[in-house]
């Protein structure tokens, strides 16, 4: 389809024909050079404090967390979050003074997904989740930054 059939105007490949009439063609590219994704894998979380994903470098990117919990008990999930040039690996409960909690703790229901996101400027990330009873079986996570 052309607007203009001439040499000072050719438009074509520009629109298509839809059922609902014309539409402008667009084009998306990902811009892997300057995101973040990783996937926890299938992980059982339990009363002590289980990590989801380990510290992610982001330098300033702003992203969202994707957490399934296809376990038959209720999940509590932190953010954490690192500043010092070289932080080491998040580690549960060692009182660590290079990893601080981002946020509210989010509660995800069993069988239920929930879409975490932020907007602050973070260097190093991580995701833990514990539960107050039993074991939530098949609980995976996703981080994906921009």
């Amino acid at each position: 389809m052309a607007l203009r059939d001439n040499i000072s105007g050719r438009e074509y490949q520009k629109f298509a024909d839809t059922v609902d009439g014309a539409a402008v063609r667009t084009t998306t590219v990902a811009n892997t050079a300057s995101q973040t994704s990783t996937e926890s894998g299938r992980t059982t979380v339990s009363t002590a404090e289980t990590i989801l994903i380990q510290k992610q470098t982001l330098n300033g990117r702003k992203g969202s967390w994707f957490v399934y919990n296809s376990g038959n008990v209720a999940i509590d999930v932190s953010m954490y979050s690192a500043y010092i040039s070289g932080a080491a690996n998040f580690a549960t409960a060692t009182g660590s003074t290079e990893w601080d909690k981002v946020g509210s703790t989010q509660n995800i229901a069993a069988g239920n997904t929930k879409h975490i996101p932020f907007n602050n400027v973070y260097r190093y990330v991580a995701l833990a989740a514990s539960t107050s009873a039993g074991t939530a079986t098949g609980t995976t996570a996703e981080l994906f930054a921009l």
